[in-house]
């Protein structure tokens, strides 16, 4: 019978609240973590466009920064 039906798999046991607490509280600090990133690629584009005379290459790190201000928007609304 078991080579028509199979064997009953064994489960794995539930996660305890202390585990979905942690997993809740890594997934907020990865957040924090690419915030901080996207907080300092934003400096980073502020000083750029300080050094940068006006024209092309001034309007793509305007864009640039634009991105990234959408991409830091979204991880704000997501997650917090």
């Amino acid at each position: 019978m078991k080579r028509v039906f199979g064997v009953k798999k064994e489960k794995e046991p539930s996660p305890s609240i202390q585990d979905a607490s942690d997993r809740i509280n890594k997934r907020g600090d990865n957040v924090d973590e690419k915030l901080r990133k996207l907080d300092a690629e934003l400096i980073r584009c502020k000083e750029q466009l300080r050094k940068t005379r006006p024209g092309p290459a001034q309007e793509a790190i305007k864009a640039r920064a634009i991105r990234i201000l959408k991409q830091k928007r979204v991880y704000v609304l997501l997650f917090c």
